[in-house]
């Protein structure tokens, strides 16, 4: 019996959690069901008892126009093994006898995206449907920043010692940097846990109930918001109470939505974007009008570059920053 694997190609480069088989063997001949199998390393990874109509292959081989000699399937292996070579096995089952095999060497990806954001997506052992909460969730406050958000801040900020205001702080990573270079870092940070692994930290800190900063006017040198402006649900008061605690100047970081327009010729949306508490999508022009209403002097840039580029080539960018200078 003829059989061949058209997909994948001998050492081709596959995810165990999405591997698509495709070719073709004889038409399937009256008696028992024909069944085509697939597996890695001995492990069943799918089958299928489709067959479809292949006019190239039918032709080639003198089979009847409308023999179904085509089979295609998507197998799934929960076990991997990721990151090595395996050997894939297909198999033409008739009844319970096997009337043809083919093995073939492939590789597998080393990553497992079930590991990653969106991984229960990718689990075959959770066969409900996904909801809401299941798809556009909210993880734990980073332990790390961005070195180069960082690095613009040092930049912006001025020579230490500055009083700055961090706000929104999680659990500190920017305080312990700026710290270590002079600066007078303060956090404020409305989650209890991250509160308490501030204090662990000894990073000095004002829990906040999120209406307003309980800080006199002009405590600070400057103000400092780093991914928290796209969750606040008034985005206006917010930026007032930051300008009244540090008139001189404030430091903005949040995802660009820009990317969204640029992105969809790709089909793509960067998954920080779906978190479910982001109620604000700002593009330059938003965050700016939003800045100026309260700073007299303000200026929007990107940073992060993003894998994927313009369908012309040009960079583009997950993140914009904001200088914001001398309250109105």
């Amino acid at each position: 019996m003829l059989l061949f694997v058209d997909q994948p190609a001998a050492g081709a480069i596959c995810d165990p959690l999405c591997l698509q088989v495709e070719g073709w063997a004889d038409p399937a001949p009256a008696g028992p069901e024909q069944r085509v199998e697939v597996f890695l390393d001995g492990h069943p990874v799918g089958a299928t008892g489709l067959r479809f109509v292949r006019p190239d292959v039918n032709l080639a081989c003198g089979w009847p126009e409308d023999a179904r000699s085509g089979f295609s399937l998507l197998g799934h292996s929960s076990v991997g093994p990721f990151g090595t070579e395996a050997t894939l096995t297909v198999r033409i089952r008739q009844g319970t006898d096997v009337a043809a095999q083919l093995e073939r060497p492939i590789r597998l990806i080393a990553t497992d995206h079930r590991k990653g954001p969106f991984g229960v997506l990718l689990r075959h052992d959770f066969p409900p449907i996904n909801h809401r909460e299941h798809v556009y969730t909210s993880g734990p406050s980073h332990p790390t920043g961005s070195p180069e958000m960082l690095e613009l801040l040092v930049r912006h900020l001025g020579p230490p010692p500055r009083r700055i205001v961090d706000i929104g702080c999680g659990l500190g990573w920017y305080g312990g940097q700026l710290r270590s270079r002079g600066f007078d870092w303060h956090g404020a940070e409305m989650k209890a846990g991250d509160c308490a692994a501030l204090a662990a930290a000894g990073l000095p800190h004002t829990q906040i109930d999120g209406a307003r900063l309980p800080f006199p006017d002009a405590a600070f040198d400057a103000a400092m918001a780093i991914e928290v402006l796209e969750h606040v649900r008034e985005p206006g008061a917010f930026v007032q109470d930051a300008a009244r605690v540090a008139p001189q100047a404030l430091m903005i970081s949040v995802p660009n939505a820009e990317l969204l327009a640029y992105l969809s010729a790709h089909r793509v949306v960067p998954w920080h974007m779906l978190e479910a508490d982001h109620c604000n999508f700002f593009t330059r022009a938003s965050l700016g009008a939003l800045l100026q209403d309260h700073y007299r002097e303000v200026e929007v840039g990107v940073y992060s570059e993003h894998p994927l580029r313009t369908a012309e080539g040009t960079p583009l960018h997950y993140h914009l920053y904001a200088v914001a200078r001398h309250a109105r």
